[in-house]
């Protein structure tokens, strides 16, 4: 068993549908649960983002007559940062959870950030100069996604 820091908190970047208490008050199965779901849903997105992107690499018009394509995945962009952030926070409320003495219970064997802020980098986009990514401020990161929704 190894011993992890002590994180007091989660840095949340993005906007999410829930907060780190609310998740805290949930059991371990529903989290452990949520954390599949979502998973799966990236797993969706990035597969989506994939077809998008050859498809538009075939095409080969211009990106005005692409936009809704070009919008949608820069919406799923969006959507699969905030829900990676969203994991990586409910890794973090198992470990709390879980956590005996400061040492995290290894029959869950999550990796969970080592800083208390997300590890859920940028992810690169199809950019074009009139087409920018909205703010992550701006962002609800709920869209029309299932799951916890506190």
């Amino acid at each position: 068993m190894a011993k992890q820091e002590n994180h007091d908190e989660f840095k949340v970047r993005m906007k999410q549908p829930t907060t780190i208490d609310r998740l805290l008050e949930l059991d371990v199965a529903a989290l452990i649960s949520e954390i599949g779901r979502l998973e799966d849903s990236v797993e969706r997105l990035v597969r989506s983002n994939q077809e998008i992107w050859e498809f538009l690499e075939e095409d080969g018009s211009d990106a005005e007559s692409n936009h809704a394509l070009v919008e949608a995945r820069e919406e799923n962009l969006v959507t699969i940062e905030t829900q990676k952030e969203r994991i990586e926070m409910i890794k973090w409320c198992v470990a709390r959870k879980t956590r005996r003495d400061g040492v995290d219970n290894p029959h869950y064997q999550l990796s969970h950030p080592h800083s208390t802020s997300s590890p859920a980098g940028p992810i690169p986009t199809i950019s074009t100069p009139e087409d920018s990514m909205p703010e992550a401020s701006h962002l609800s990161g709920v869209g029309g996604e299932a799951g916890i929704s506190l």
